[in-house]
């Protein structure tokens, strides 16, 4: 079992910068949640799954703060 596997979600990573989330469902179980650069939604992609618990390279697991900031700064960068 991974490190990640035993903390409760969220989890919050960057891949190559790119937000993405582990968030609980309803019905216990977990949803993938990447950022989509061309809305500035999130979007399920289960691709991240493995990417990030795999933890290859580009991939940082940060804290909820991190992880908004670059958020913000995405979104920011949208209205610009």
């Amino acid at each position: 079992m991974t490190t990640a596997a035993r903390r409760p979600l969220p989890w919050y990573y960057l891949v190559n910068d790119k937000p993405v989330q582990m968030i609980a469902t309803a019905d216990g179980g977990m949803d993938v949640l990447a950022y989509d650069f061309a809305t500035g939604d999130f979007v399920r992609d289960f691709d991240y799954l493995t990417i990030c618990l795999e933890h290859t390279t580009d991939v940082d697991s940060v804290d909820e703060a991190a992880f908004t900031a670059r958020v913000d700064q995405l979104r920011a960068r949208r209205t610009e």
